[in-house]
């Protein structure tokens, strides 16, 4: 009787484990990972000085997104989705519009010695109503080596297999420890930046293997 009651309880345990083991599975399956599509985005920051505007761009947007297979799908409109996306961009790869001497400069103030990478982590994606593939993205923005909590407007369009993800967000940079570059000539600051850029930028995933 009690081998009976003991062979009883292991099998059910056995179910179980199966069971979990089998749903945990299939919420495997049903998560995509999508990576950069080579040559294919770009990243700009536009800025104001008291001469001129000015701007920096970068073909290089790394990380990944985790999603769901239906997401921006068309079949499934959830209130709110709380993806696994994660941006990096190398601070060497963006290029200004006053060359290597801005170059070296903007650098300067990122503090590139000690903070090789942009980063941006999304906490949530809320979507809009009646706009399709349009969502606020609530994430946490890091920037020489400071992190602020960052909203911004976003789109995600399926193109194909690919996800294309484009948005603007405006930072300043004294909120993120970076005081505005002012160059000084005999002494004297004749050139002044403005604390605020604008962001802008197209990032094209496609899926990539686990």
């Amino acid at each position: 009787m009690i081998a009976s009651f003991l062979t009883a309880r292991f099998s059910q345990a056995l179910i179980c484990s199966s069971a979990l083991f089998a749903a945990g599975s299939v919420l495997a399956a049903e998560a995509v990972r999508y990576g950069p599509v080579p040559n294919s985005s770009t990243l700009r920051m536009d800025g104001t000085s008291t001469i001129h505007d000015w701007h920096a761009e970068t073909p290089t947007i790394g990380g990944f997104m985790e999603l769901e297979v239906t997401f921006a799908d068309g079949k499934s409109a959830p209130t709110s989705v709380k993806p696994n996306i994660e941006v990096k961009i190398p601070v060497r790869s963006l290029k200004s519009s006053g060359g290597k001497r801005m170059d070296a400069v903007m650098q300067e103030h990122m503090k590139f010695e000690q903070f090789k990478t942009i980063e941006y982590k999304v906490l949530e994606l809320t979507p809009k109503a009646g706009a399709a593939g349009q969502y606020e993205a609530k994430g946490t923005l890091t920037l020489a080596g400071v992190t602020k909590t960052n909203l911004m407007p976003v789109t995600i369009v399926r193109v194909d297999n690919q996800l294309k993800v484009t948005g603007t967000t405006a930072v300043k940079m004294t909120d993120h420890g970076i005081k505005p570059p002012a160059p000084d000539i005999a002494g004297i600051s004749l050139i002044r930046t403005g604390d605020e850029v604008k962001l802008k930028f197209e990032w094209v995933t496609e899926p990539k293997a686990p």
